[in-house]
């Protein structure tokens, strides 16, 4: 998985992390310290750092709870969870846009991270740098370029492992838009028209 980039302002998680924390740690502090002076064999004081809780508290947000829909709802996290299989067909400029074939992506993702996997007739490909725009009306534009490598079986054929950039669009669980490949190693160019499996 790799960083993504994202069109919106996350200081307000973090404050919000950082105070809950804080919070957090003067809770349990102040607990274990009330129940060390009722034992009156154990005369010690107990401090609990903010920033280690910190680091559990992002955690746990980075892997699950930013994916919770009440957060969502109420415009606390605005980073869509597009996390799943997205199936469907590509049409390729090889085959002048007239033979359907089948593609898929997977997308994994956190709320710091993700990793777009294509699979295709011939090839898979593997995401390298990620932006998502989520302010463009409505709709979230999912920009990433990617490397694409052959299936050792289709070596032999034209196309070669080849680095490219995909332009798509996401709206009710249907994405679209248009790849380009690099032209240095593969002139060809295409679209894509995927529906997420539930």
């Amino acid at each position: 998985m790799h960083e993504y980039s994202i069109d919106v302002d996350n200081k307000k998680i973090y404050f919000f992390l950082a105070l809950f924390s804080f919070i957090v740690s003067m809770l349990i502090a102040t607990i274990l310290n009330y129940l060390i002076s009722i034992t009156h064999f154990i005369e010690i004081t107990v401090s609990i750092s903010s920033l280690s809780l910190f680091g559990i508290f992002y955690t746990l947000f980075d892997k699950y709870v930013w994916k919770w829909k009440l957060l969502t709802r109420i415009g606390i996290v605005k980073t869509p969870n597009l996390n799943g299989e997205w199936k469907g067909e590509l049409y390729s400029s090889y085959f002048n846009f007239a033979k359907k074939q089948d593609a898929s992506l997977i997308i994994e993702q956190n709320w710091s991270k993700i990793y777009i996997k294509g699979n295709f007739n011939q090839s898979s490909s593997s995401s390298n740098t990620t932006s998502l725009k989520v302010n463009s009306g409505g709709s979230i534009k999912l920009l990433y370029s990617y490397y694409n490598d052959k299936h050792p079986e289709y070596y032999q054929q034209d196309n070669s492992n080849h680095r490219g950039y995909a332009n798509l669009e996401i709206s009710d669980n249907i994405i679209k838009g248009n790849y380009f490949n690099d032209p240095t190693n593969n002139n060809n160019h295409g679209k894509l028209h995927l529906k997420k499996l539930v």
